[in-house]
């Protein structure tokens, strides 16, 4: 796949990273022909960094991602330029890709997408409508030239290998709470009742393990499509000409377009859209024709989503405290965004009629 001429600029993200901690968030430079470069510390999350460039006129995206098993800047480079080159404006235009250097970490520049992402707003019936039409696009992408397809990471090998993670994960929750018996009140608040949920949250295992027993579908899936297996909203944006944006594709490949849309449909930041909204807006979904299979497979995942993330959000707010190894991450999680994981944990389990509906959050774990 070609990379594209990196940036001139490019070099110049070094001083900035350098600075990656520090209190600076806008260093006016210029290239060695004199040429004005001014470089604005734009979002940073837990596993990369981006940067606004604006150079004569023009405005770009650089981002910077850590390294590790996922392929995360291979992976957005991929989804960027095959959504380009079928003439899908759904994505930032790829400009260059510069996983070897010149800056320390693997980077992707694209052209700045300006707008306001849907994470946070209320979202009409039709604006749902509007973003499962545009997942249905995505879905149709072919690869691009050249382009060696990855399987869309965190995508199931198969329904039972997806209610293993979970088990594990529940397995790892029922040994902290019979080591730890006795010891809430040396608790953080949002951990201290963990083990009166634990019944409940076995339970949403038991519900999902009867929809992958009681299903006659198969979980392969026959067309391999470009998926996200993002639901984050906030990484949805309408940008100022009024279409939609998918950014950050660090988790895409080619997947399951049913789990694709369960995974859209349960994310955190999806919890105030409604069940008829959903309804509504998945009708106009059109499946390959070739694959008969997929709203069966769509219910599993409809059932093995909530107890994924019921289980994931356990298991993170463990790690919050202490209690186990965290996976590594580029920056610190804040402290103050475990009580929106337990906010969700009680999300999940209200959804799936195991506890009255919580009152709302500002914020989902991911």
């Amino acid at each position: 796949m070609n990379e594209m001429v990196k940036p001139v600029w490019l070099p110049l993200l070094q001083r900035p990273y350098e600075n990656l901690l520090g209190a600076k968030n806008v260093w006016d430079l210029r290239m060695a022909n004199g040429t004005a470069v001014r470089i604005e510390r734009g979002a940073q999350g837990l596993n990369n960094c981006l940067y606004r460039v604006r150079i004569n006129g023009d405005v770009y995206a650089c981002k910077l991602f850590i390294t590790d098993e996922r392929q995360r800047a291979r992976r957005e480079w991929t989804a960027l330029c095959s959504l380009h080159e079928a003439g899908l404006r759904l994505a930032p235009e790829p400009v260059a890709s510069a996983p070897d250097g010149p800056l320390p970490q693997p980077a992707v520049v694209y052209r700045w997408v300006g707008g306001e992402s849907l994470g946070g707003q209320t979202l009409t019936t039709e604006d749902v409508c509007a973003l499962v039409t545009s997942v249905n696009q995505i879905h149709r992408t072919p690869p691009a030239a050249g382009v060696e397809p990855l399987v869309a990471w965190h995508q199931p090998e198969s329904f039972a290998a997806y209610l293993g993670e979970i088990e594990t994960w529940l397995c790892k929750v029922r040994a902290w709470i019979e080591s730890h018996h006795g010891q809430a009140s040396s608790l953080p608040s949002w951990l201290e009742d963990l083990p009166a949920l634990f019944p409940l949250m076995v339970e949403t295992l038991r519900l999902a393990q009867d929809a992958v027993a009681q299903t006659t579908a198969s979980s392969a899936y026959p067309n391999p499509a470009l998926v996200r297996v993002d639901g984050n909203l906030d990484n949805v944006v309408r940008g100022d000409d009024g279409r939609l944006y998918f950014l950050d594709w660090e988790y895409s490949g080619w997947g399951d377009p049913a789990y694709d849309l369960a995974e859209l449909r349960w994310h955190p930041r999806a919890k105030s859209i409604t069940a008829a909204q959903w309804a509504t807006a998945l009708a106009a979904y059109t499946p390959f024709a070739s694959d008969p299979g997929f709203a069966e497979r769509l219910a599993v995942y409809n059932r093995l989503l909530p107890a994924w993330w019921v289980g994931r959000s356990a298991l993170h707010l463990l790690e919050g405290a202490g209690q186990l190894t965290p996976r590594p991450r580029l920056a610190a999680i804040p402290q103050r965004m475990y009580k929106a994981v337990r906010t969700q944990l009680d999300y999940y389990l209200a959804a799936l009629d195991l506890v009255e509906p919580p009152e709302p959050e500002e914020r989902g774990e991911e």
